[in-house]
């Protein structure tokens, strides 16, 4: 028998003795092993030592209060650090073994939580769609022919398959919201630095963070409470959270707003489906507005087409020359552009950004949240090869915005669509609204009430 990882399940199946974290261990290495090769994971820790691991929280049970995460199964992306296993970021040149977590990982571990294993990602993390990977990469729970989302597509797809409980991956431009959206999961991306970044590889130091996958959106914020926290040894961050932070209302009423030209790259099923979804917000007490989104789609724009994607050539340009055979051909593309830019481009990139956070922050003053859908449309893994560079920006077209403008963001489920395919919306608060987020996410949650990941094709 299979049983679930959902957070209240298996904490109620320790507490009466149905479970221990041993047997959910060999049920999750079981699945796994059953999937065969389904590329969704870079490295999976020791059968023995993942036993050794359960064996020592099931002798802690009486601490179970205490310890928010006892004995869930999670993932990390292969671009943050786990202590004695190795970061590859989908190069293998590339790979080194930490001896120390990120702190994000130690606080989860530190909870009780399971480590399971590295899950696999569109390489170094640039791309949102999951297919720049070597020797293949995973598969939509939904679709196999239509992508899974990424950076973070082992991490998405392990969540919705059921194959952990949680995962810990890393956002850019979207990376831990369009695998959620893609495979029907909640993706949270919390303020820049609530959560201590060091010991992961960026691609932009100033607005990477780790985001959480998870099935609900209250399980999701309960690891990012978990794992929220500056590190000491880390350098200041020129953004951090409690910039206009904002509660949930007390009566529940809240003032949203919705682009003023709305783009599906001609889908209109997606179109149909984000006219729903902002009828439900409207009905859980909400009044919308339209606000021109041109600072945020430039802010976007950005993060690909500016100096500062020069920052991936100091993270991780080396490999450009040392293993070039070992590069997607697409993420060599980008970290050769890369190479082309100044360190006046960067600091005129970095002047205009400003300007535009600026612009937004003003547009924000009398809204709590922006709400847009996730990514325009679903698409294909061949469009994706067709054309990469055209779809992958696409695809972020919604998302991008959100890190430079140093925003926070939850992406959750809104509808299945008739072609039987996942559709998601994003609520999006400034720096510091995570508590917002947490409240409205889970009200349209609710009154959605799809059921998360593989469970809605039951």
């Amino acid at each position: 028998m299979t049983h679930s990882l959902r957070f209240d399940a298996l904490r109620s199946a320790y507490r009466t003795g149905v479970l221990t974290p041993v047997e959910v261990v060999d049920q999750v290495l079981r699945t796994i092993a059953a999937r065969g090769e389904d590329h969704v994971w870079a490295f999976v820790a020791d059968a023995e030592a993942l036993r050794q691991r359960a064996r020592t929280l099931a002798a802690r049970m009486h601490e179970i209060d205490r310890l928010p995460l006892f004995g869930l199964p999670f993932g990390v992306k292969d671009n943050v650090d786990v202590a004695g296993s190795p970061t590859a970021c989908g190069c293998p040149t590339y790979s080194r073994t930490p001896e120390l977590s990120s702190q994000a990982v130690q606080k989860a571990l530190d909870a009780g939580a399971i480590f399971i294993g590295k899950q696999t990602l569109d390489q170094f993390a640039t791309g949102l769609n999951g297919t720049r990977t070597l020797g293949g990469h995973c598969r939509n729970v939904f679709d196999a022919d239509y992508i899974p989302g990424g950076s973070s597509s082992g991490s998405g797809v392990a969540v919705a398959a059921g194959l952990v409980s949680f995962s810990l991956g890393s956002d850019t431009g979207g990376s831990g919201r369009i695998p959620a959206a893609m495979n029907n999961i909640v993706g949270v991306r919390p303020s820049i630095g609530r959560v201590s970044t060091k010991g992961m590889v960026y691609n932009n130091r100033l607005f990477d963070c780790i985001p959480i996958f998870a099935s609900t959106v209250e399980e999701a914020y309960v690891v990012l409470d978990v794992i929220s926290g500056a590190d000491s040894d880390e350098p200041v961050r020129p953004w951090g959270p409690g910039a206009g932070t904002r509660n949930a209302p007390a009566d529940g009423m809240f003032h949203f707003a919705i682009p003023n030209q709305l783009e599906f790259f001609g889908d209109t099923t997606s179109a149909e489906c984000f006219a729903q979804a902002v009828a439900r917000l409207k009905g859980l007490g909400g009044s919308c507005v339209e606000i021109d989104l041109a600072s945020y789609h430039e802010a976007g724009r950005m993060i690909f087409e500016s100096g500062l994607v020069a920052e991936r050539v100091a993270s991780y340009g080396d490999v450009l020359h040392a293993s070039p055979q070992q590069l997607v051909p697409t993420v060599a593309a980008i970290l050769m552009r890369a190479r082309k830019y100044t360190a006046v481009d960067a600091f005129n990139a970095m002047y205009r950004l400003a300007e535009l956070q600026s612009e937004f922050a003003r547009q924000f003053q009398n809204i709590d949240v922006l709400v847009t859908p996730t990514l325009p449309r679903p698409y294909t893994v061949r469009e994706m090869l067709e054309e990469p560079l055209v779809r992958n920006a696409e695809i972020g077209y919604y998302t991008y915005g959100v890190g430079p403008l140093d925003l926070c963001a939850v992406a959750v489920p809104s509808a299945l669509r008739p072609d039987g395919l996942p559709f998601g919306v994003s609520i999006i608060g400034r720096s510091g609204s995570d508590d917002l987020l947490r409240d409205l996410g889970r009200r349209f949650e609710a009154a959605t009430g799809i059921p998360p990941g593989v469970a809605a094709l039951r």
